[in-house]
């Protein structure tokens, strides 16, 4: 049986459903938080030092990802859940495949899209893919620690807080 994936808002008694939207909204801003927060971390030394960026390039580039993130952050968490609570639960090396297997399956197809739209040639496509893909696949594991992370100090920290003030 494999473990249910983190959720921040799981109702938890009568008293939950009123709040549902809220929760909802909750879940949504830490799911971007999440993304932006670990996207931005992973691309300053990728685009700062790898790549040679300049200050001013790395941030236009992390400005149009905030925006792309944003709209990507709470599909990707649905589409991570439901794949975690139908093939997770087998222990830490389970839980690192199957967080690769999202983030490469969920990402890769958006990546493709976006080079194809930016006008890549189909040798670049697929240069840049693969690159794409190492690098996804390393990644997937510790954006998944990191949003358990997150989800488990929203549960225990702040959702207790903000239900106190609903009262």
């Amino acid at each position: 049986m494999s473990a249910p994936a983190l959720t921040p808002s799981s109702p938890s008694g009568p008293e939950a459903e009123p709040n549902a939207p809220s929760n909802r909204r909750w879940d949504f801003l830490l799911d971007i938080f999440a993304m932006n927060s670990f996207s931005w971390a992973v691309a300053i030394p990728i685009e700062l030092v790898l790549a040679g960026m300049s200050w001013s390039e790395h941030l236009k580039v992390r400005l149009m990802a905030l925006v792309f993130n944003t709209l990507i952050a709470r599909p990707f968490s649905v589409y991570r859940n439901w794949v975690v609570n139908r093939f997770g639960g087998g222990g830490p090396i389970n839980a690192y495949l199957v967080d690769t297997f999202v983030f490469v399956s969920f990402q890769f197809p958006l990546y493709m899209g976006n080079m194809h739209l930016g006008g890549a040639s189909w040798d670049e496509i697929a240069t840049a893919s693969i690159t794409f893909m190492l690098i996804a696949g390393a990644l997937g594991g510790p954006y998944g620690i990191y949003l358990d992370w997150l989800r488990r100090v929203w549960i225990n920290n702040v959702s207790p807080l903000l239900g106190k003030r609903a009262s």
